[in-house]
């Protein structure tokens, strides 16, 4: 029994470790882009449509990112547009920075930003 215990434990390990590594680089420097602000309130969906790339190309979040105030919630492809849903959860701002780029390399070819600002629950 002991033996199992500690072949499972390192297969477990191993997957740990190799997914770790399996992980993409982050995004590289964005190219200039506008920032477009959207409002919401705490405990509210945000949902940012971004248009598909070009054969190869995927939109990718890039650093920095509060999840303090928003948290990753959906992601759905809806005809020629990636849609991705946030849930507020609490007061604040948030950045989103996306970067379109190809397969899971660093460098972006275009950019989308965010500028999120999360407000308390009117009374």
């Amino acid at each position: 029994m002991k033996r199992f215990i500690t072949a499972a434990t390192a297969v477990v390990l191993a997957a740990v470790a190799f997914s770790a590594r399996a992980s993409a680089p982050p995004v590289g420097p964005l190219p200039r882009s506008p920032v477009i602000t959207i409002t919401s309130y705490v405990q509210e969906y945000v949902a940012i449509a971004l248009p598909h790339g070009q054969s190869g190309l995927t939109w990718r979040a890039a650093p920095p990112y509060s999840a303090r105030v928003v948290r990753p919630f959906a992601e759905q492809d809806v005809g020629d547009l990636t849609v991705l849903v946030y849930l507020a959860v609490r007061p604040g701002v948030a950045t989103l920075n996306f970067g379109l780029t190809f397969d899971e390399h660093v460098k972006a070819y275009r950019a989308a930003r965010y500028h999120v600002i999360v407000r308390p629950r009117p009374k």
